[in-house]
């Protein structure tokens, strides 16, 4: 079996024009802070196009101006997987909970994560790696624009997804016979060039004392946040439409801390409800 050979694994030369993004400094809003997130689609069907979405509305360059979609479809899984992180950061809430099963006795498991401590630069989008027989290979990390495109026309196997990902051995167009024997390799290189896209977390058993490699998928927790931090807009609407009959356009045009000041007087009841008691 291949394994990784870190003294051969090495970031390739972008070439002119490519993920320029990835260069250049970017900031992030928290999602919920502009009135115009309500109208962002969380699809569990179609998370590639949801990560877009919430790329183009709450990433900006240095002059402030949005992510163009196209661009965002283009950004790495690890790319756009450290803007959901940022835009998080931004909100003020760094830490995210994963539910897990004790692999030997079932015992339910709370793991907490700190995201300052996987928040970081995108890592390259292109690589070098070299077998263990020496065969050096040109790796790329996948984009949502492969997502999308896997969504359209079905998930690869395995050796679809290498030869996707592989853009050539020892400097020629990649052979599918030579991959064949090369694919736990790609996979251990890959992982190791990107561990945040396959998160793996390592826990011990409060109950049993099992060590646990549990599968995170950080993206999935991610969106299942922002979310829930737009249902809790969307019943701020109805509360406040309620009890003070202002239209949607309006209580959503006002800043977060003034709307949680105008539900701290509402009526006990009501604060809760949105209806009189």
């Amino acid at each position: 079996m291949n394994r990784l050979d870190p003294h051969c694994t090495s970031p390739q030369q972008e070439h002119p024009g490519e993920h320029q993004a990835a260069r250049q400094a970017w900031s992030a809003r928290a999602p919920g802070s502009a009135a115009a997130d309500i109208e962002i689609a969380f699809d569990a069907r179609d998370r590639a196009a949801t990560v877009t979405s919430l790329l183009a509305a709450c990433i900006t360059d240095t002059q402030g101006r949005p992510v163009d979609p196209d661009e965002a479809w283009d950004w790495t899984l690890n790319q756009r997987l450290q803007a959901l992180i940022a835009m998080r950061l931004a909100s003020g809430h760094p830490a995210l909970e994963l539910q897990a099963a004790c692999a030997l006795c079932g015992e339910a498991m709370e793991i907490a994560l700190d995201l300052h401590l996987l928040a970081a630069d995108p890592v390259a989008p292109r690589f070098s790696w070299c077998s263990d027989d020496g065969l050096e290979l040109e790796l790329r990390l996948p984009s949502g624009r492969d997502v999308q495109g896997w969504k359209q026309s079905g998930v690869p196997s395995h050796e679809q997804l290498a030869l996707a990902l592989v853009e050539a051995v020892a400097g020629q167009p990649p052979d599918p016979r030579t991959l064949a024997a090369l694919l736990p390799g790609i996979d251990d290189a890959l992982a190791a060039h990107d561990p945040l896209t396959g998160l793996q977390l390592q826990t011990s058993c409060p109950a049993c004392a099992q060590d646990n490699s549990i599968a995170c998928d950080l993206e999935a927790l991610l969106l299942d946040g922002f979310a829930r931090d737009q249902a809790g807009m969307l019943d701020e609407v109805v509360r406040l439409a309620s009890a003070l009959h202002w239209s949607e356009a309006e209580i959503l045009a006002l800043p977060r801390w003034r709307r949680a000041h105008y539900l701290r007087q509402l009526p006990t009841g009501q604060a809760a409800t949105g209806a009189w008691t």
